[in-house]
């Protein structure tokens, strides 16, 4: 879960917490008004797609990283586990 709370993949998900969190107290502060209502439509998709977006950054940060990806299959190679292929 690292990269998920670092560099631009931290960034984007703590603007993503941000925006839905706006969003959500905008749609149950907004009444009856239309222009509120919008916003905090709006805020919660903003809030939806940089989740979207910092979850990939972070999936690419991870894997080139070589901590998350080399390492941990020599670990396994170290204990004497098969290596597992999927077709």
């Amino acid at each position: 879960a690292e990269p998920l709370h670092q560099g631009k993949a931290g960034n984007l998900m703590k603007a993503a917490t941000l925006l839905t969190a706006a969003g959500a107290a905008g749609s149950l502060l907004a009444g009856r008004s239309r222009a509120v209502a919008a916003l905090s439509g709006c805020a919660l998709l903003a809030g939806s797609v940089c989740t979207r977006f910092g979850i990939v950054e972070a999936g690419i940060a991870s894997a080139l990283d070589p901590k998350y990806t080399v390492v941990p299959q020599r670990e396994r190679l170290n204990r004497g586990e098969r290596v597992r292929y999927q077709a």
